[in-house]
Formats: C-alpha cells, sequence, structure tokens
C-alpha cells in the first residue's frame, strides 16, 4: 500500500487565518470572563479584562496554530489518533510558551502539564461526542432511508415522557381537537355576548317607549 504523500508547501494561510479566528472567540471569551472576574477581585477591572482577553487570545491561536502544523506535518491524512496526539502535543506546547510569556519562567513546567491535560481531555470529549452524532446522523438516515424513525420518537417527545419533565407530547389529531374545543368556546361566549346586546337594546327600547307614552309633566 502507498503511503500517503504529504502535501508540498506550508499553507500558512490555512493555518494562520483559523488560528487567528480561534485567537479572537477565546479572547473574547477571556475579555468577558476577566471583565467579570476583575470586577470581584480586582481594583482595575478594565485593565484585569484586557489582560485577560490578551492571554486567552494568545492560548487559543498558538495552540490552534501549533495543532494544525503538527498536523499538515506529520499527518497528512489524519485519524482520530492522530488528532488526539497533535492536540496534546500542542496544549503542552502552548500551555509552557504562553505560561512563561506572561506568568515567568516558574509557570513553565507547570502550565505545559495543565495545558498537555486540557488538550488531551478537550480532544478526548470532543471525538466521543462527535462519534455519538456521526452514529445518530447515520442511524437517523437509515431510518429516513427505510421511510421510519428510529425508535418512533423524536428527542423532545423522549424528554417529555421522563416523569420530571414539564412537557407533554400532543399528536396532531389531539391538537386539532384541543382547537376545535377552544373554537367552540369562543363562540359560545359570542353567543352569550350577543343574547347580552340583543338583552340591553331590548329593554333601551322599552324604556324609549315608556317615556313616549307619560304624559307631560306640567310646569310648575
Amino acid at each position: 500500500m502507498e503511503q500517503p504523500k504529504k502535501p508540498s508547501g506550508f499553507p500558512a494561510r490555512e493555518i494562520l487565518v483559523p488560528a487567528l479566528k480561534v485567537g479572537a472567540l477565546s479572547g473574547t471569551t477571556g475579555l468577558l470572563y476577566g471583565g467579570v472576574a476583575g470586577v470581584l477581585h480586582s481594583a482595575h477591572p478594565n485593565l484585569f479584562a484586557i489582560a485577560a482577553g490578551i492571554q486567552w487570545s494568545a492560548l487559543g491561536s498558538t495552540f490552534w496554530a501549533t495543532r494544525a502544523t503538527i498536523i499538515h506535518t506529520y499527518y497528512p491524512s489524519p485519524s482520530q489518533k492522530d488528532r488526539l496526539s497533535a492536540s496534546t502535543v500542542a496544549g503542552g506546547i502552548t500551555g509552557g510558551t504562553i505560561g512563561g510569556l506572561f506568568r515567568g519562567r516558574r509557570n513553565v513546567i507547570p502550565g505545559t502539564i495543565m495545558f498537555t491535560l486540557f488538550a488531551y481531555l478537550g480532544q478526548t470529549i470532543y471525538d466521543v461526542l462527535d462519534a455519538r452524532h456521526s452514529e445518530q446522523v447515520a442511524s437517523d438516515a437509515r431510518a429516513a432511508a427505510e421511510g421510519k424513525r428510529k425508535d418512533g420518537k423524536r428527542f423532545w417527545e423522549r424528554v417529555a415522557e421522563m416523569k420530571w419533565s414539564l412537557l407533554t407530547v400532543v399528536s396532531d389529531e389531539d391538537y386539532d381537537n384541543m382547537l376545535k374545543e377552544k373554537l367552540l368556546r369562543v363562540e359560545a361566549e359570542i353567543a352569550m355576548v350577543d343574547e347580552e346586546v340583543e338583552r340591553l337594546r331590548g329593554e333601551e327600547r322599552r324604556m324609549k317607549e315608556k317615556q313616549g307614552k307619560e304624559p307631560p309633566r306640567p310646569k310648575t
């Protein structure tokens, strides 16, 4: 079997642009987190928020760029195991580099260890969720091809059947009956209002007739 050839050249644009996007997203998250934490724990919340945003942005962009570079260099056709290895190594490099840059040399080793674990756990959790999602999509596609759903129930229907759920599953027929009942109640209320209006009009006519039959009162 022929080994896959490594792509020639270094795709700087394909690596740097996504890394900058990830950095912007993580930096925004860090800015929001820093704003809240700064109000609670710092005398200068604005500076705290800006510093947190810069650190988170540097972490996100460095991690993504390092991970993408490792995959491009060593794993032309990455498997799930390859992506896990790339994320783990990238996490260690990012944690050691950013920890030493922003917090001093003493934080290089702790940062490397912590972010190695974070990256490993994060990629593992992502792979598990992605595998479940892919399996669910494939199962739904097979069920759709067979003309039926997998278990005949949607996700929200299964949730509604749980004891603690506040939701109730209503079929199309039941919903149609509910609408009909509401329409009948509305029509009955309208009929009652019409009767009341007719009664008031009748009383008004009788009062006018009574006033017309009464003789005029003598002037004093």
